[in-house]
């Protein structure tokens, strides 16, 4: 039910009034005084304050200045006899959100309050989504600020622990036993993979602050999808999954961040890897075709619904994100991809194969050829 205190020193006109609105729906009270309105708003809220201009003691002016700043939810009105321009401009100025000059009719100050009243919600609530707005941002902003922290601080003792292992399959302090060397294998092996996923957090925080290319320079791609195969290659011999690559050694040069670009086309690779099956296939093709790299990524198993690619295309997200779902990781490498390739220009496809299996398309411009618009 919406409310009304009214103030005004003629009784006769207080009463009227307090009935009237009481008889439109209002939660109305009435004050005879300035000290008397203020008395009541001490103990009880309304929604619209409808005070006369002029009064004994504190004019309405001086009421409003008092309501607007102890009690900023309540719209407030004023009424008087004989307004001029300046008095307007001070109410307006002050909080009022409006005034009525005297006489006038019921119908007219109920159109007016109640025109005020929905007014004032509306900035009451249009406050409320920015202070909500700017909690998100600063949200936001912790979040990014966290996850680049954190990951920054993973990376030194990886690092540590990548060369350690590197030196002891290596043989540097002796030789080591085929179980010594089966177990160290496995380390690196999830070394490795918590790697991948701090530079996919990395990246992701990153292209959030910043969504550009980054340092480009000339970059092979039959180094970049070899580097990928040879890294994924324990995880397909674990997984059972043949990885092929097609067309690789005769693919032409981009230009880009060479450190962003592997790790596209890790992040494509390994899901395909990974959402696969045993005695699965991954075939990777790439190719030229009008002053573009064309890169497909197909596996043989596992299907996708269309109406899904928009949602994992989305940050931490899979298409099983349940505590048991079968393949691991944060869900970013898709959501990684698609900001590495909007940030070089290209565009990023999924689509579903014949049969079984999806199939991703990347077209990135080639060295020298500039950049394109995106499309998605």
């Amino acid at each position: 039910m919406p409310s009304i205190l009214i103030v005004d020193d003629e009784r006769g006109l207080l009463s009227s009034l307090v009935m009237a609105f009481e008889k439109q729906g209002y939660r109305s009270a009435g004050a005879a005084s300035a000290a008397e309105a203020l008395d009541i708003l001490s103990g009880t809220s309304f929604d619209a304050l409808l005070t006369d201009l002029v009064m004994p003691g504190m004019d309405g002016l001086s009421l409003m200045d008092r309501v607007h700043a102890d009690y900023p939810d309540t719209a407030i009105i004023l009424m008087t006899g004989g307004a001029t321009v300046e008095t307007a401009v001070r109410a307006l100025k002050g909080g009022a959100a409006d005034y009525v000059i005297k006489p006038f009719r019921l119908s007219e100050i109920f159109h007016v309050v109640e025109r005020c009243r929905e007014q004032h919600g509306l900035r009451r609530e249009n406050l409320q989504l920015n202070e909500v707005n700017r909690r998100l941002q600063e949200l936001d902003q912790l979040k990014s600020n966290l996850l680049s922290a954190v990951s920054h601080e993973f990376r030194t003792p990886l690092t540590i622990m990548h060369g350690w292992l590197d030196l002891l399959l290596k043989g540097q302090f002796g030789p080591i036993s085929p179980e010594q060397r089966e177990s160290l294998s496995a380390v690196q092996g999830s070394a490795i993979r918590l790697d991948r996923l701090i530079s996919n957090l990395l990246a992701f925080v990153e292209y959030e602050r910043e969504p550009g290319p980054g340092a480009a320079a000339p970059v092979s791609v039959a180094t970049l999808l070899r580097d990928a195969a040879a890294e994924l290659a324990p995880e397909c011999a674990e997984r059972k999954v043949t990885l092929r690559i097609d067309g690789g050694q005769a693919a032409p040069m981009l230009h880009g961040d060479f450190q962003r670009l592997r790790l596209l086309f890790l992040n494509l690779m390994e899901n395909a890897v990974k959402f696969n099956e045993p005695g699965g296939t991954v075939v990777v093709t790439a190719r030229e075709e009008a002053m573009r790299l064309e890169v497909w990524v197909a596996n043989s198993h596992g299907t996708l619904l269309p109406e899904s690619f928009q949602r994992l295309l989305q940050p931490f997200t899979q298409g099983d994100m349940g505590s048991s779902r079968p393949a691991g990781g944060l869900g970013l490498g898709l959501a990684v991809a698609r900001a590495i390739v909007d940030a070089h220009g290209g565009e990023l496809h999924l689509g579903v194969n014949e049969g079984q299996g999806t199939t991703v398309r990347v077209r990135l411009p080639l060295a020298g050829t500039g950049q394109r618009k995106v499309d998605h």
